[in-house]
């Protein structure tokens, strides 16, 4: 698993998240400017780490929800 904090996983995501929802997208940013702010203001990962948890759920959901549509 990539590092938290690795900027590729968070680029890949933010594609991700804006191709299936450009309002999410927008909280996507803000977010993840929350998230370093706080890794760096308790010198811990686990900000980060939630974050990149949340939002792969988001992306997993969104896409099942979006495949079941289809059906």
């Amino acid at each position: 698993m990539a590092e938290p904090g690795d900027p590729l996983v968070e680029a890949a995501l933010r594609v991700t998240v804006s191709g299936l929802d450009l309002a999410a997208a927008e909280r996507f940013d803000r977010e993840l400017s929350a998230a370093r702010r706080e890794a760096e203001r308790t010198g811990s990962a686990e900000p980060l780490e939630c974050f990149l948890h949340r939002w792969r759920v988001f992306i997993a959901l969104r896409r099942h929800s979006d495949d079941a549509g289809e059906n």
